[in-house]
């Protein structure tokens, strides 16, 4: 009998709906872009009621153009963005807008213990040291200036556990998904109980927590009303419930630390597993519990992916502030035609991808990004190939401090999101890394995928460990000896400008504080956990 998998792929400025068959291929998908709200004190919101309407909408639509019907969707997987803070009730309906990652007023109220004994402590027991700038800040503010949601939340949770809570009426959360919550002890995978020491360093209530299921396991059958929601089966169940970190490593095959995944979407996001917890904050790397047994998943937040491309084409190229045309229908592509016809190097000009500051390997969060050694004869190609150069170097900056702690060689690096189907970009990788990169197919479903095969691993359809060999690749990019060879001397220079024009941002941020005015992400000390939209 054919059955098949609806797959919800929940990012910061969008949501990403597939229809996935027993095999892992994506058969139909759907998605919807979400609105982000600012306030002027630095706050950043969105509306859960409007996320759990957009994915109805998204997985009807979706499962409406696929072969299969409504009674063949008998598995449904979620994974979504992390370090955003919902409020429930105890039916899992919200009580209160999502304080998203990037929201900036917990720190006026955070009470975490951070002097040196508690932050060997934190990192010893969690793995990272909490800033406030997270979800032991959010669950401050709404505290201290929203009471009334306060006492009436049954729980904090996670937007996956949120939309779990949706579609089951059960309110859990997993070891995996309360990383972010900083109350988990992480020296040994499989928690189901919180940590009392960490509790007591943030002061988070225990009772105002969600309880803990295993990781790995189903979360139980849809409710009727969720399953017209969907339009799927009535029978169907609710796979675990996963952070898209987990989802971007299984849907590029990196389910052990042998294979490095890479995912360009709005940011770049390095995945890979490992077999024990570790940690490098000094570059912003980091290990979590996964829901693949006995393995925590290395995530490394590089910084902007595809948003880098998507302003440069709307901001500079197309503008719309009357000193240029319309953006046409194939913008991007015109953009992408000028830059592959200007060489490796980008006839000197470089770009610095750090729009909203510089995450991993880098870490300082005033850093900001544009153009350098612009000369007379510069134009937009230069420009444009620079931009793909930028975020290709960043990444390349990364591999070396991903692999130490990894303790692997990669002499492969598989990339995923919508800027790995771009042919241009992959190349640009494999010459700034000197290793072979290799491109998905559906590369924009890349993390609804690997929601999808991990829910086909966890019914038991298929084992985890076929993952890599059911992807289809769509190109593989071999390293240019002489463009390599170019960039290695561009990355210094790039590494160097970081460095040094660090204190001069810092300078500038410090005296002109203003609030987000992007849906893009913000940077975080090297102690915070900061988790970055990987959108597909």
């Amino acid at each position: 009998m054919a059955f098949g998998v609806l797959a919800i792929d929940l990012g910061t400025t969008g949501v990403k709906v597939a229809v996935v068959d027993p095999d892992g291929a994506v058969l139909t998908s759907a998605g919807e872009v979400l609105p982000l709200l600012f306030t002027a004190d630095g706050g950043a919101e969105q509306d859960p009621a409007g996320w759990w309407e957009a994915i109805g909408r998204c997985s009807r639509r979706a499962i409406s153009e696929s072969p299969l019907r409504r009674n063949d969707i008998t598995i449904v997987a979620v994974t979504t963005q992390y370090a955003s803070t919902v409020v429930v009730a105890a039916d899992g309906m919200p009580l209160h807008n999502t304080v998203m990652w990037m929201d900036q007023r917990g720190r006026r109220h955070n009470t975490v213990k951070r002097d040196a004994a508690s932050a060997a402590t934190w990192l010893e027991v969690h793995g990272m040291v909490p800033s406030g700038n997270d979800d032991t800040g959010h669950v401050a503010y709404i505290r201290r200036e929203h009471p009334g949601v306060y006492a009436a939340a049954f729980a904090f949770v996670e937007p996956m556990d949120y939309i779990a809570a949706r579609m089951t009426g059960t309110v859990t959360a997993t070891h995996s998904t309360m990383f972010p919550m900083f109350a988990c002890d992480n020296r040994v995978w499989g928690a189901t109980e919180y940590s009392e020491v960490l509790l007591d360093l943030s002061g988070m209530e225990i009772d105002k927590l969600p309880p803990l299921v295993p990781m790995g396991e189903t979360r139980g059958m849809l409710t009727t009303a969720a399953a017209d929601h969907l339009g799927v089966s009535t029978v169907a169940v609710l796979a675990d419930a996963t952070i898209d970190s987990v989802t971007s490593a299984v849907g590029t095959g990196a389910i052990e630390a042998e294979r490095c995944g890479l995912i360009i979407g709005t940011t770049s996001v390095m995945v890979t597993h490992l077999d024990s917890k570790r940690h490098d904050l000094a570059h912003g790397l980091s290990t979590a519990p996964s829901p693949l047994t006995d393995r925590f998943f290395l995530v490394a937040e590089n910084g902007i992916g595809g948003k880098a491309l998507d302003v440069f084409v709307n901001n500079v190229v197309y503008p719309i502030d009357g000193l240029g045309i319309a953006a046409p229908d194939d913008a991007y592509e015109r953009v992408t035609a000028a830059a592959a016809d200007v060489p490796p190097g980008a006839n000197g000009v470089i770009f610095q991808p750090w729009l909203v500051g510089s995450m991993a390997p880098g870490h300082a969060r005033h850093v900001r990004g544009g153009f350098t050694n612009l000369g007379l004869t510069s134009n937009r190609a230069d420009m444009a190939r620079a931009v793909f150069e930028g975020v290709a170097l960043n990444a390349a900056w990364l591999l070396p401090y991903f692999s130490a702690l990894a303790e692997r060689h990669y002499d492969e690096v598989v990339i995923g999101g919508g800027g790995a189907g771009v042919a241009l970009w992959g190349q640009i990788m494999a010459d700034c890394f000197g290793v072979v990169v290799r491109r998905l197919t559906d590369s924009r479903t890349t993390n609804a995928r690997g929601a999808a095969l991990l829910a086909l691993a966890q019914v038991g359809h298929i084992d985890v460990g076929d993952v890599p060999q059911m992807l289809t690749t769509a190109e593989t990019h071999e390293p240019d000896a002489a463009a390599h060879a170019c960039y290695a001397e561009r990355l210094g220079a790039f590494i160097d400008f970081h460095d040094r024009t660090a204190p001069v941002y810092q300078a500038m941020h410090s005296r002109h504080r203003t609030p987000p005015t992007t849906e893009a992400p913000t940077t975080e000390a090297p102690t915070s956990l900061n988790s970055t939209e990987s959108t597909s």
